[in-house]
């Protein structure tokens, strides 16, 4: 039986992780190790970890925080095994999300990674699927890159991926304070299909910083992205779809100077 590496990155979450943990722990697909990279917490999160006895989780604590990505980065560089999967730090997986996976992607040796769609509730209690039936199934699965450049259908603790991609494309981006993971994957993407599980087995807590609180985080990452991608775009023809999407949001918003500065900065540097 192959083994999984679950990474959890965490920064003061100690009434939330425990939860997460043990939705991890409780997976039907025993063979993995949990790492735990707390990310220079200054709560009690430590204390929690040392109480939870279960030989697969290995603590790792940063001595000062540095961030999701970097987080996330030293879990994949800790990593013992050539699977890895993430978890946040207050999500729950289902317990059959790892065997369901892990059968799909040992099964088809082509593909980088396997993901599913994520349950989340909104704050009027409405259950919401992300992504959700109107998504054709050709955007979610196989070669997806030229969709990706226009949305992200992947959440990052949905995935999981075989080590090598990651080795590979390379991790996280840590100079970026938003939409990293969106921007991983569309590496990913960019050099390997990719299989989709129908199945939501993973539930989202929506309590957790969104783009709302990190405007001027996200539209540097949107215009990295787009100088990044510049030649896809422009030979998938929605170069000027997608920075006309960008730039009409920020206009909205009251930044359309300053996001169109942003913009062509980054693409001078491409």
């Amino acid at each position: 039986m192959e083994s999984v590496s679950v990474i959890i990155p965490t920064y003061n979450r100690k009434n939330v992780i425990g939860n997460s943990i043990q939705s991890v722990l409780n997976q039907t697909y025993s063979a993995f190790e949990l790492l735990i990279i707390d990310d220079g917490s200054t709560d009690d999160t430590e204390s929690l970890i040392n109480q939870i006895e279960d030989h697969r989780i290995r603590y790792i604590r940063l001595p000062e925080n540095k961030g999701v990505s970097a987080a996330r980065n030293v879990g994949i560089k800790e990593a013992k095994y050539d699977y890895i999967a993430f978890q946040d730090s207050d999500d729950l997986w289902k317990e059959t999300k790892l065997e369901k996976q892990m059968q799909v992607i040992t099964q088809n040796t082509e593909v980088g990674l396997v993901y599913c769609p994520y349950e989340c509730r909104k704050a009027d209690g409405q259950l919401l699927t992300v992504p959700d039936g109107s998504v054709p199934l050709e955007e979610k699965q196989g070669n997806i890159y030229k969709h990706m450049l226009l949305r992200n259908t992947i959440g990052t603790p949905t995935a999981l991926l075989r080590k090598e991609c990651l080795l590979k494309t390379g991790g996280f981006r840590e100079d970026l304070t938003c939409l990293e993971d969106w921007e991983l994957f569309l590496r990913i993407t960019q050099r390997y299909p990719v299989a989709f599980l129908e199945e939501a087995l993973v539930f989202a807590n929506l309590s957790k910083d969104g783009v709302s609180h990190n405007i001027s985080g996200y539209y540097e990452a949107r215009c990295h992205m787009l100088a990044t991608h510049k030649e896809a775009l422009l030979q998938y023809g929605i170069f000027s779809d997608v920075t006309k999407e960008v730039l009409e949001s920020a206009e909205q918003l009251g930044i359309l100077p300053q996001v169109s500065g942003m913009l062509q900065f980054y693409l001078q540097q491409s």
